[in-house]
């Protein structure tokens, strides 16, 4: 049910959430009136302040819920109650207005540590990239929009040749600042509708939507002259294995997409390694065997 709820009231504009929790509070208000001030619905208020707290933020939570505390004033006061002194009336509205922003700025606070958690579980802290996970997700949506236009998709993996004398003579620190500055570098080289991952160890895979095959052929001889450059800066001795699947038509799946790019990569790899290899799939042609 919970779900259902999100789901509803994310589809919703800020402004229309706005406008239905400003209504709602105004209800409350009217119900508040005709019940008298015997009973109270301060606390119901909150429902509201929850909702705009959560899915707009911690400045339209503190708006809603000085109109929130007005309102019960208000209503409080027009429904008869009557205080030995006026004041009390202010305490009590002020003590409510408290209590509203309190929990405003819990659920704010809560729902940012939500994000930046939900952010971390999808990036590999070394390099900055997404993770595998995060990696499949987000390439299969895209993938996706690709097969629904019938637009064109690139998808490329990249393995670090000699990866292993780096750590062997500079320890895995060293390996560690080889993936770190590689993460930069391909993090730097891509679109903002383009998505990287690491896929573990030493490898990345890079997805382009909308692209072409002169367009990957040109981002990826860039991108591999940015890790050579770095690798003569700093005298490591890697290069890189890059292997670029075009899907002009229809993509496959994610899965396939990366097994056919990571055939070509091996290819690369065990001809000399040091080099690009880049082939056309048309019409979805999806070699069944794997190349080693």
């Amino acid at each position: 049910m919970w779900a259902k709820l999100n789901s509803l009231i994310e589809r919703r504009t800020p402004i229309q959430i706005t406008i239905i929790c400003i209504l709602l509070v105004f209800l409350l208000g009217i119900i508040d009136f005709k019940t008298g001030y015997e009973f109270t619905f301060s606390i119901f208020y909150l429902i509201p302040i929850s909702i705009m707290s959560w899915y707009i933020g911690r400045l339209s939570g503190i708006t809603i819920s000085i109109i929130s505390a007005v309102v019960w004033g208000t209503v409080d006061r027009m429904s008869g109650h009557q205080y030995s002194y006026l004041v009390i009336l202010f305490w009590n509205t002020f003590a409510r207005l408290g209590f509203f922003v309190i929990t405003t700025q819990l659920l704010s606070t809560l729902k940012i540590q939500s994000q930046i958690e939900r952010r971390s579980a999808r990036i590999d802290h070394l390099t900055g990239t997404l993770n595998v996970g995060a990696f499949e997700d987000t390439a299969t949506k895209l993938l996706g929009i690709a097969v629904r236009y019938n637009r064109p998709t690139v998808l490329a993996y990249i393995d670090i040749d000699n990866f292993k004398k780096i750590n062997d003579t500079l320890g895995h620190l060293g390996g560690n600042k080889v993936l770190n500055i590689i993460g930069v570098i391909l993090l730097n080289s891509i679109r903002s509708t383009d998505c990287v991952g690491r896929m573990g160890g030493d490898e990345f895979a890079i997805l382009l939507p909308e692209t072409s095959r002169l367009d990957a052929a040109f981002v990826f001889e860039r991108i591999q002259q940015q890790i050579t450059n770095k690798a003569n800066e700093y005298n490591w001795p890697i290069t890189t294995s890059i292997g670029i699947a075009v899907f002009p038509k229809k993509p496959p799946t994610v899965e396939e997409a990366i097994r056919l790019a990571d055939n070509l990569m091996y290819r690369v790899k065990n001809t000399g390694k040091n080099n690009i290899l880049i082939e056309e799939f048309p019409g979805n042609k999806i070699p069944a065997q794997k190349e080693s």
